[in-house]
């Protein structure tokens, strides 16, 4: 009996663990035919912080997100200022023009077992390719849901059905015709402790309303 309730105990702990939110930094870089940029997620609970970066690792701008006050803020270090970012609290864009397939194919994106998905849009002439990963990743559904107005990857990610826990290791965005537009890859992860100053905006900036 003794042997049982440790094992029990023993699985309840694992399956807790497994559930447990990602907290940590994820660096990424967005290639496309004009330039390259480089972005950093900072997640923590229900606060996320994207930093972009130029070709020269300088800060651009900054992304403050409340998952849970759907609140976004964009700070610019250079000008010391920041502003409010509307966003979309529901998704009305027409989903009768996307073509959704979750394909069996799978490949390792660095240390990480990757599955296909694939988002197609025939009046947008686009597709983009999703190598996607199941893990604690759960920031990242109701990060697509607030700002899937923003950018491509995004807004056809958000069309996906079930995506709880997965996070895009690789996205590739083609044209029809099979010519690639962007792509964008995760470089490095790191799940640690996330400081909470990381998620506040600083004293000194000033707020400027659009």
């Amino acid at each position: 009996m003794l042997n049982f309730l440790l094992s029990f105990l023993l699985i309840v702990n694992s399956l807790n663990a497994s559930t447990e939110a990602f907290e940590g930094k994820i660096e990424v870089v967005h290639e496309s035919l004009y330039n390259t940029s480089y972005f950093t997620y900072f997640i923590k609970n229900n606060n996320v912080r994207i930093d972009k970066f130029d070709s020269n690792h300088t800060i651009e701008q900054s992304l403050l997100i409340n998952l849970e006050n759907k609140q976004v803020y964009i700070l610019s270090p250079s000008k010391k200022m920041y502003t409010q970012l509307e966003v979309n609290k529901s998704n009305n864009t027409n989903s009768d023009n996307y073509t959704i397939l979750k394909t069996e194919n799978s490949r390792m994106v660095g240390d990480y077992q990757c599955y296909q998905w694939r988002v197609k849009n025939k009046e947008r002439n686009t597709e983009i390719a999703y190598w996607v990963s199941q893990n604690n990743f759960y920031f990242f559904e109701d990060l697509v849901k607030l700002i899937n107005n923003t950018d491509n990857t995004y807004e056809f990610f958000g069309k996906i059905p079930e995506t709880q826990g997965f996070f895009p290791m690789l996205s590739v965005e083609r044209t029809l015709l099979r010519r690639e537009k962007s792509r964008t890859y995760v470089v490095n992860i790191s799940d640690n402790e996330v400081s909470r100053d990381l998620f506040k905006i600083p004293a000194d900036y000033e707020l400027v309303i659009r």
